[in-house]
Order: structure tokens, then C-alpha cells, then sequence
């Protein structure tokens, strides 16, 4: 589901995740093990506010991953999770797209946010699936570390897919001159 969220930047996000990545020790040209940060700094963070992750059964789930305020859970298909663990990149970046809504948008308050429902004038830094993705995109390779790389090269280095390297190397070329 899509919520309109309160406007959030492209350079809000990169502050977020570069604050983020030092939080966890992380440089920016260093690839993120995405269930090291899952199943520990979050847990450590997050535990005043109730964060845990369920993986659930393949049968149980028809979408990849959700995250559920409510609960304060991130709740990931068992197949997801384990091809996540073998380093597939969709399956990293669903998980910290998933990181990204718990972070930005887990809070009690999120039902008080109105539903984007097709045909919807909503700008895309105001679209919390827009806002989880962006946040994942440079998380996982920030746009001041891929300068200069081919997408084939941020795919390698930072373990995401193609099509995610290709739109952060786009995404760079319009936020990190």
C-alpha cells in the first residue's frame, strides 16, 4: 500500500543514510550486509520502540516484504530472506527498502496518513513507496561513492541489481554535482 507521506527530499534522504551508514561504521564506498544491519543494529536501535522481524513462509505471503507499524515488525518472505542471505540483489534491496519504511515511516501516527490510490495527485517525494526506495537506493550505494562507475561496476561492488544501479547512477547525476 501507498501512503501520502509529509514531503521528504532526495538530499533529506542522503543526509539520512550518510548519518545512518556512520551510525553503523559504515563508509560510503563500503557495501552494506543487509542482514548484519537488520537482525542487529536494528534491534539494538529500534528496541525502546518494539522492532522485530517475522520471516513468514513462502505459502503464507503473496507479497515480498512489508512493514507493519502497527506491530513495529518488518515481516519478510522466507524465500526473499534466504536470497537476501546468498547476496541476490533484489532481495537486498526489497530488505532495505523495507529498513527505509521503518525508519521513515513506522510510527504510531502512520494511520493517520491518507492512502494514494491510482489517479492520485501526489508528487513522488510525497509517496512512501518513492520515499522507501530512494531511501534503499543510497543506502545501499551512495551517490557520492558511485561517481564514475558503470552500472555494471555499482551492481558488483554494492550488490544490487542492475536496474537499481542504473537508477542511482541517474539519480546521482542529478543530485551529486
Amino acid at each position: 500500500m501507498k501512503y501520502k507521506m509529509p514531503p521528504v527530499s532526495n538530499k533529506e534522504i542522503m543526509q539520512l543514510t550518510e548519518r545512518f551508514r556512520e551510525i553503523l561504521g559504515y563508509e560510503a564506498d563500503q557495501p552494506i550486509d543487509i542482514l548484519w544491519v537488520l537482525e542487529n543494529p536494528m534491534r539494538l536501535i529500534f528496541k525502546n520502540e518494539g522492532f522485530d522481524i517475522e520471516i513468514k513462509e513462502v505459502d503464507s505471503m503473496s507479497e515480498h516484504a512489508y512493514t507493519d507499524p502497527k506491530t513495529g515488525k518488518i515481516i519478510i518472505r522466507e524465500d526473499i530472506y534466504e536470497r537476501a542471505y546468498r547476496g541476490e540483489g533484489r532481495d537486498r534491496f526489497t530488505i532495505a527498502h523495507e529498513i527505509g519504511h521503518y525508519i521513515l515511516h513506522a510510527n504510531p501516527n502512520m494511520a493517520r496518513y491518507p492512502r494514494i490510490y491510482p489517479g492520485d495527485d501526489v508528487k513522488p517525494y510525497e509517496d512512501s513507496e518513492w520515499q522507501a526506495d530512494a531511501f534503499a537506493g543510497e543506502f545501499l550505494c551512495p551517490c557520492q561513492a558511485i561517481k564514475g562507475m558503470t552500472p555494471e561496476e555499482v551492481a558488483n561492488k554494492f550488490g544490487v541489481s542492475l536496474q537499481a544501479a542504473k537508477t542511482q547512477i541517474k539519480k546521482s547525476l542529478r543530485c551529486c554535482q
